[in-house]
């Protein structure tokens, strides 16, 4: 298995249909990863990362 790589860039630009928008994952190497997001897909996104950020918040204090 591949040692994991550090993410270096990430973008994410509406597409113009308002209903998807086109994710844009740079790794350190370079490497580019493009995918198509649904609305829903994308509010997935922002809500897991959120409660992520939520649950992980004391470590912002050190």
């Amino acid at each position: 298995m591949a040692a994991p790589k550090n993410l270096a860039q990430f973008r994410i630009e509406p597409n113009d249909n308002g209903e998807t928008a086109q994710l844009h994952i740079e790794d350190d190497g370079g490497n580019t990863l493009e995918l198509t997001a649904t609305r829903d897909q994308l509010d997935l996104l922002a809500d897991t990362l959120d409660e992520m950020l939520s649950e992980t918040e004391e470590a912002d204090e050190l």
